[in-house]
């Protein structure tokens, strides 16, 4: 399916992917819930462990449209209404991205506690049931949770005291993270958000959203 998106639109669509994540948990976060197929193609996404292309990661890119929408938004400076929760929860997971990346150690963890939930997948009904989110949440907290650097989220405070919202919100979290790497490695960097954006919003405006 990638062969639809050149090089530059499936770095874009990585990116996308970042801010889906940060999306959907400001959905939780503020209402208790969030769009089920997209929760679950970002879930899948952490799960496929040894995939080297877009394609192989996120099969199914229209299940990113609201990330392109809110990336779209960020490209053009419009923090205006809700946006601005999202984009700073965005931003924040590129940050934390970029904190992973320069520790192996906590690479190897993280790695190592995935490839073991993999071999456990059977025993889930599906990789949105409650204890699949409990076990993601418990590698965001036993990896990325141990940096000094945190995400504050805000919302209904009844959503961020749930422990099973609070869990699928982590569980985003370490999807972002996930989707932040792959924009890396597909050559994205953070300098280009500020020096490169219009060449960045003509990309992303070249991926037709509706068609996705």
């Amino acid at each position: 399916m990638s062969e639809r998106f050149n090089p530059q639109q499936q770095q874009l669509l990585a990116l996308a992917a970042v801010f889906q994540a940060a999306q959907l948990a400001d959905d939780i976060a503020l209402r208790g819930d969030c769009e089920p197929r997209a929760f679950e193609a970002l879930m899948q996404g952490v799960m496929a462990l040894d995939a080297d292309s877009f394609d192989a990661i996120y099969p199914q890119p229209a299940l990113l449209r609201d990330g392109v929408s809110l990336l779209n938004r960020s490209l053009n400076r419009d923090s205006a209404g809700g946006n601005l929760r999202p984009l700073n929860y965005g931003l924040a997971l590129l940050h934390l991205a970029a904190k992973l990346r320069k520790s192996d150690d906590t690479v190897n963890i993280l790695r190592h506690r995935l490839k073991a939930l993999d071999g456990q997948q059977a025993h889930f009904s599906s990789v949105r049931d409650d204890a699949f989110c409990h076990r993601l949440a418990g590698i965001y907290v036993d990896t990325l949770g141990t940096f000094r650097f945190r995400i504050q989220v805000k919302g209904e405070p009844a959503h961020l005291q749930d422990e099973n919202k609070a869990a699928r919100v982590r569980a985003l979290f370490l999807a972002g993270v996930r989707a932040a790497f792959l924009w890396h490695q597909l050559g994205g960097r953070r300098w280009q958000l500020l020096f490169q954006r219009k060449r960045l919003l003509s990309a992303i405006e070249s991926i037709d959203i509706n068609s996705l």
